[in-house]
């Protein structure tokens, strides 16, 4: 085993076990920005973006590594984390290199097709699609009147990193010079400059750039001075018409401790939030993921997954990168017990589970489509699965009456609690079906504290 693309696979199947050991913030954070560089047959090298990345991973997460590193070798390998210029193997692609700014611009080593981030392999769903349109036509159309800036927000894992690096792409294949910080590397860079009395030179690389993207902008609230360079950067860009886009976590009036000229800046262009991934596209995100690790689900399985995978993007690739070094590990097909397995951590970790999630489930299960059982339609296969989903959503989560009933199609409360009680009524005497619906609850990754609802489930709540 020597080369890249054999490091590649060994770092990919380390971080299956990684993932077990490590939160999932300090995964998400640390571990899948690290990079696999090459692989000897006794010493793993890995890239950190940039030092202080590099010294805290060694610091705290070493071990962990080694350990994982070794279980996927199948014998005992150095680990060795440097700095370097390299492409995350994490899909989070950051165009990061040893300095705190990446220019897009030139002879850049152009990246693997399968890391490349472009408009062509976002897929586009309800929920992002105002989001992938303005970005478009910045990439597209430069600062056009009211698209510029871009400012996307959503949650982490929808996609915005992704449309960003698709903006930076765009514009550097038209030739221009696009300039890439993430918020903290913008800060570092600033303090650098500042430290080193180099503000001048600091400033006239913006001046020299063609465009701008600040992916994390959160993490500059509460820093003054960054906010006072930034401002000044921005309004040099700006006033010279260049495009400008940014991606935060939350909308610009949520972001506290943010001085309110940039607050007003960024609120002065497209804002473009990313909704959470609906059922449909999560399919076709799992579809597209699976396809270019060359992985072939069943197309139950596939369904399945769609329904209990209520995360991320990232949550899907990690999935995926699972399920690459199971096959990896394994001379056997993955059907349903191995993806089960594969599955289990996301599942494990979820928070409440909403009510459409639970709806979403009980309709794939019984082979309806969710408006079916939403509908008026009263033949017993229609009636009893949307008496099934009224069950599991007063067991399963907090909702009222009420609420169920107007998640169910408007349905009154009364209806709601005839129809928990018939199925509770079943359970109790049919064994079958009782096994069933443990079996909807096992796909829903229902947590020990939840089933304490169960003996309560036929009861009507105090005051109704």
């Amino acid at each position: 085993m020597t080369g890249n693309t054999d490091a590649e696979r060994l770092w990919t199947q380390a971080c299956s076990l990684i993932e077990e050991q490590v939160s999932e913030k300090d995964f998400q954070t640390w571990i899948l920005e690290l990079g696999a560089r090459s692989f000897d047959g006794e010493t793993l090298t890995l890239e950190a973006p940039f030092g202080l990345f590099r010294d805290r991973v060694k610091q705290s997460f070493l071990p962990v590594i080694e350990n994982a590193v070794a279980a996927s070798a199948r014998k005992r390998c150095a680990v060795v984390v440097i700095v370097g210029q390299f492409v995350t193997a994490s899909g989070a692609n950051r165009l990061r290199s040893s300095r705190p700014a990446t220019a897009i611009k030139g002879p850049v080593a152009k990246p693997k097709p399968l890391r490349e981030k472009t408009f062509d392999t976002f897929v586009v769903g309800e929920g992002n699609r105002l989001a992938y349109l303005g970005a478009r036509q910045l990439a597209e159309q430069g600062a056009g009147e009211g698209g510029n800036p871009l400012f996307l927000y959503g949650g982490v894992g929808l996609g915005k990193t992704h449309l960003l690096l698709a903006v930076g792409q765009a514009l550097r294949a038209a030739g221009k010079r696009v300039l890439y910080y993430q918020g903290e590397d913008f800060t570092r860079r600033m303090v650098e400059a500042l430290q080193g009395g180099r503000m001048e030179s600091f400033h006239r690389e913006f001046r020299s750039a063609d465009a701008l993207l600040i992916d994390d902008v959160q993490f500059l609230a509460g820093k003054r001075r960054t906010q006072q360079e930034l401002y000044h950067v921005f309004n040099l860009l700006h006033d010279a018409g260049k495009p400008i886009a940014l991606a935060s976590d939350r909308a610009p009036e949520e972001l506290e401790n943010l001085e309110r000229g940039l607050q007003s800046r960024f609120a002065g262009g497209l804002l473009a939030d990313l909704g959470p991934l609906d059922r449909e596209l999560r399919l076709r995100i799992l579809k597209g993921k699976l396809s270019e690790a060359g992985i072939h689900l069943d197309d139950h399985i596939l369904e399945r997954l769609a329904v209990q995978l209520q995360g991320s993007v990232r949550e899907i690739e990690g999935l995926v990168s699972r399920l690459r070094a199971a096959s990896s590990h394994q001379s056997m097909p993955l059907d349903d017990g191995v993806v089960e397995t594969m599955i289990t951590p996301y599942l494990a970790r979820r928070g409440p589970i909403d009510l459409d999630v639970v709806i979403d489930t009980v309709a794939w299960v019984h082979g309806l489509t969710r408006d079916e059982l939403l509908s008026r339609d009263r033949s017993r296969r229609v009636a009893w699965p949307r008496h099934i989903a009224a069950y599991m959503c007063r067991k399963l989560t907090a909702a009222s009456l009420p609420e169920i009933g107007h998640a169910l199609g408007g349905r009154n409360h009364t209806s709601i609690l005839r129809a928990v009680r018939s199925v509770a009524e079943r359970q109790t005497s049919d064994a079958a079906f009782s096994g069933r619906l443990q079996q909807m609850e096992k796909m829903l990754g229902t947590s020990p504290g939840l089933r304490g609802r169960a003996a309560m489930a036929a009861a009507p709540p105090p005051g109704q």
